[in-house]
């Protein structure tokens, strides 16, 4: 039997070690381009709403005031939002397995950090790998096989459109993740939403996309992009080099 003080002092040391992981990739965040809006929606937001939704973990929570609802089984799923119902069957988003990421693709676009053209292409190749990989497993809902081959081509597919001419300026770091997340997001949900609204799940159940917040497809998606682009940059330059120097300036002298 592990003692009170023991398990505390593993929680702690889990925590910690999270804390340590996410403030690494937020500085690689910075590093890759992201502006400090998208790196805490993409990092402390994420956090907040998983350590938010522990105290909740398991307990049926249908029926809370403002619309948000669902049973949380091991991720913030309480942010579920419900949108439209089509009679035993809600169909609703996550705020943070579908928001976050259109929040941040979109607002890549808007501010031109990612070319539209190059965008549109990726995200059409990704959604077409993602929709043969997708298949629907009842009391799940939509589930990718092998689900980080999507953001790994995509992020090896972005790499290959900056050696095209007249594309030595592109960030692929943040096409991967736009192509990757969208990609994913319609491959795998958007295009099966109609199979999930007409499924027979035998009791009144809320299909939500993203649902699976933080483990969910969609936003593991930018995170595997994100990872096989730092895979494939330090082949080229050394991008340790550059995240120690960022460290040294920030560090207080």
């Amino acid at each position: 039997m592990v003692e009170p003080v023991g398990i505390s002092l593993l929680i702690f040391i889990l925590i910690f070690f999270i804390l340590i992981l996410a403030g690494l990739l937020g500085l690689y965040l910075h590093v890759a381009g992201f502006t400090l809006v998208e790196v805490l929606l993409l990092v402390a937001f994420p956090l907040l709403a998983y350590f938010a939704a522990l105290p909740v973990v398991g307990r049926n929570i249908n029926g809370l005031t403002g619309g948000i609802f669902g049973t949380v089984l091991a991720t913030a799923k309480v942010f579920d939002v419900p949108i439209v119902h089509f009679g035993r069957i809600v169909i609703g988003v996550n705020a943070v397995g579908f928001f976050i990421p259109t929040i941040i693709t979109f607002n890549m676009l808007a501010s031109r950090r990612v070319p539209w053209k190059h965008f549109c292409l990726l995200t059409v190749i990704i959604a077409a790998i993602t929709y043969l990989y997708a298949f629907i497993q009842p009391g799940l809902g939509v589930v990718i096989f092998l689900f980080a081959i999507p953001p790994i081509l995509a992020s090896g597919i972005a790499f290959m459109l900056r050696r095209m001419k007249g594309l030595s300026d592109l960030n692929t770091a943040l096409l991967s993740y736009a192509g990757a997340t969208i990609g994913v997001l319609v491959g795998a949900d958007l295009l099966n939403l109609h199979k999930l609204a007409t499924h027979d799940w035998g009791k009144p159940t809320l299909v939500s996309v993203g649902g699976g917040s933080i483990l969910d497809a969609v936003f593991l998606a930018g995170i595997v992009a994100l990872f096989a682009d730092f895979v494939f940059r330090s082949r080229e330059e050394n991008i340790f080099g550059r995240l120690v120097k960022v460290l040294r300036e920030a560090w207080p002298k």
